[in-house]
């Protein structure tokens, strides 16, 4: 059975039963007075989709007891995974200002800020997607193959109707800071700094990197001088129904620079919306000696038995012995594959534990790609994975992660 991909709720639309029907049709089963086709949402199941199919078909032996046909009736139920929700299980995503590393008023914290750099900054910083230059800053630079103008993707998921609000920290590049300063907007090559563009669009059925949507709230944030306040700054307010609503940050224009920053998403109901990103994200750890950790992605037991693909790009910057390690629901380290083509290391792990400690594991511009082969027994009840930072000394690490699962997202149901 073939269903379409979608993003929220609205995953049984009018597109999906038409898909059922054609294929229906084009294996022989079609509403002809033979038979019907009948697709079915399954209630309280908005990623499923039922499908009964009825037809008359002639007999042989029976013939001699007069019945020249018989009708026979099958049904199939088929679930679409969505794609795996990225870095935050909550309303928020990234850090409160209180978490600052030259504040820490607070304990709470997520352990990252959201990162975009400037178009012409270096991808070596650590942004795998939103730097146009390779190897290099400024104009001239060589171009980053992996370079997309449309920064990344977030969805705030609404369950129910109700006025949504949209906060950010630290929208704006901020001038005169570095890595240890407030969120860390960083400057490159005495450039005032990149216009980073918020736009969260109207709610949407498919979402993906490439989504179109319809803008409902957009503002572009030029460059801001030091002493910028640094605190929560109000973004948007609307009213919502039920459902998915993308969130888009880029860059605007050619500056140089990295900018950090943090979203939250708020209504006065008690079902509060939940923000993550889709399909990748770009984050920044300045954190103190001893590390921090954050949420990767959520992982439902309808992915038992698949394989968990990871991609990370440029970790590990801080001194000291370090390490990384990829944190099951339950807290363990679970056995892993790790390849890093830089380095020709091809390699099973009995623990997903990846070794960060400079010089002899410098993965500066490097790429890592890691496989997690979950059983078919995997079940979870909190099923959020978690990439733990043990750093003996302070680290200002931007990084770009990646998380999905490898094959079909559709799967039939027994």
């Amino acid at each position: 059975m073939h269903m379409p991909i979608a993003a929220s709720e609205t995953f049984v639309t009018s597109e999906a039963h038409g898909t059922a029907l054609d294929v229906a049709d084009r294996l022989g089963y079609r509403n002809d007075g033979t038979g019907t086709v009948v697709p079915l949402e399954v209630p309280g199941q908005i990623t499923r989709l039922r499908v009964d199919v009825t037809k008359e078909v002639p007999t042989f032996f029976m013939r001699v007891f007069g019945m020249d046909s018989v009708t026979l009736s099958r049904d199939a139920t088929a679930e679409y995974i969505k794609p795996l929700p990225l870095g935050s299980p909550e309303n928020q995503f990234g850090n409160d200002p209180g978490c600052a590393p030259n504040i820490l008023t607070e304990t709470d914290c997520a352990g990252f800020w959201g990162n975009i750099h400037g178009k012409y900054t270096n991808n070596g910083m650590g942004d795998a997607y939103s730097s146009y230059c390779d190897s290099n800053n400024g104009l001239g630079c060589p171009i980053n193959p992996l370079w997309r103008e449309d920064g990344y993707v977030f969805a705030i998921d609404v369950p129910v109707d109700t006025t949504l609000t949209i906060d950010i920290v630290d929208p704006a590049f901020v001038q005169g800071g570095g890595n240890s300063i407030n969120a860390g907007d960083n400057p490159i090559l005495g450039n005032p700094g990149p216009t980073t563009r918020f736009t969260l669009y109207e709610r949407v059925d498919f979402l993906s990197q490439s989504f179109i949507g319809t803008p409902e709230c957009q503002t572009d944030y030029p460059p801001e001088p030091v002493g910028t306040p640094f605190e929560w700054r109000h973004f948007c307010t609307v009213n919502v129904t039920a459902g998915t609503y993308p969130l888009r940050v880029e860059i605007e224009g050619e500056g140089f620079g990295l900018n950090r920053w943090s979203l939250r998403a708020t209504s006065p109901t008690a079902q509060q919306p939940s923000i993550f990103a889709v399909g990748d994200m770009s984050i920044y750890a300045n954190v103190i000696a001893g590390g921090s950790e954050f949420f990767l992605a959520e992982v439902t037991p309808a992915n038992a038995g698949k394989t968990m693909e990871i991609d990370l790009f440029d970790p590990g910057e801080a001194n000291g012995d370090n390490e990384i390690r990829i944190v099951d629901p339950d807290g363990n380290s679970p056995p892993c594959h790790l390849v890093i083509p830089s380095d020709g290391v091809d390699q099973d792990l009995a623990q997903c534990i990846i070794d960060t400690t400079r010089p002899a594991h410098n993965y500066h511009d490097d790429w890592l790609f890691v496989e997690i082969d979950l059983p078919s027994s995997y079940t979870c009840t909190d099923c959020w994975w978690k990439i733990v930072y043990d750093y003996e000394g302070n680290a200002t690490d931007t990084t770009t992660w990646t998380a999905r699962m490898r094959g079909n997202p559709i799967r039939l149901l027994p």
